[in-house]
């Protein structure tokens, strides 16, 4: 029984096949048939999730309205059907469905402005990490920072954009004017810091030593990769590497430095 009930309330919502009919299980009431009465429970558990997808992916909701994300949200639970116990889980995929063979109005940038509100919410559940602040830095011998690896805090997450998806979310959510849709590269970091989530824009010099790090390159091979992104000359890339470091010391996005 409690098998048959279960899909009956999920299965209009993920195009499965029908069960048994309602009257097998469940009797009329004075003003509705059986199968009127368990549909009220389908409409109830579905919009549970449209609220969930709605409080995870509020700038997208802002951005296409209501209606549209409805739909949005009937035609990913059909391939992202909740099968997990805990819906934070549920949304985790719709940044990717949006890149995928959605067809909505501005499906492009609603991927890129649903990738920075997923970020916001895998970082702040991200496991806690060590931190280095700038003193524990100071102690790190400096053949350490050139040939060992400079570990970064499990909250962070770093995102490349097609818009400028970060500004965006930051309007939506202190219900400011918003920005220009246009298309417009951009790089942006996302962080837990004392159990608040942080987001900084960074440049693509910026982005490309932090992805570096992030995928286990020594910290020259890191610097490396940015210099040839890095529209300047050497002295001033020193400069800009030097506040670079120094700033991300301050918000405490590293964590160790192996030799």
């Amino acid at each position: 029984m409690e098998r048959w009930f279960q899909g009956e309330l999920a299965r209009p919502h993920e195009g499965g096949k029908p069960g048994a009919p309602a009257n097998a299980s469940i009797l009329p009431s004075r003003h509705l048939q059986p199968e009127e009465r368990v549909a009220i429970y389908s409409r109830m558990y579905f919009a549970r999730l449209y609220d969930c997808l709605a409080e995870d992916y509020p700038a997208v909701v802002k951005i296409c309205g209501h209606a549209t994300f409805r739909k949005i949200a009937r035609a990913y639970l059909k391939e992202h059907p909740s099968r997990h116990y805990s819906l934070n889980l549920l949304g985790r995929k719709l940044p990717e469905f949006l890149d995928g063979r959605a067809r909505f109005p501005r499906r492009a940038l609603l991927a890129d402005v649903a990738r920075v509100e997923r970020a916001i919410s895998e970082s702040f559940d991200a496991p806690v990490s060590p931190v280095m602040m700038p003193a524990d830095m100071a102690l790190v011998p400096p053949a350490a920072w050139q040939k060992g690896r400079i570990l970064l805090t499990e909250s962070l997450r770093l995102l490349a954009l097609d818009h400028k998806a970060n500004a965006i979310v930051s309007a939506c959510r202190q219900e400011r004017e918003l920005p220009s849709f246009a298309k417009a590269k951009s790089w942006v970091a996302v962080y837990r810091k004392e159990w608040t989530v942080w987001r900084a824009e960074l440049t693509e010099p910026m982005y490309t030593v932090l992805a570096a790090l992030r995928a286990g390159k020594p910290l020259g091979a890191a610097l490396a990769a940015a210099a040839r992104r890095f529209e300047g000359s050497p002295g001033e890339m020193q400069a800009e590497v030097h506040r670079w470091f120094g700033e991300w010391a301050r918000e405490g996005i590293f964590a160790a430095v192996e030799p």
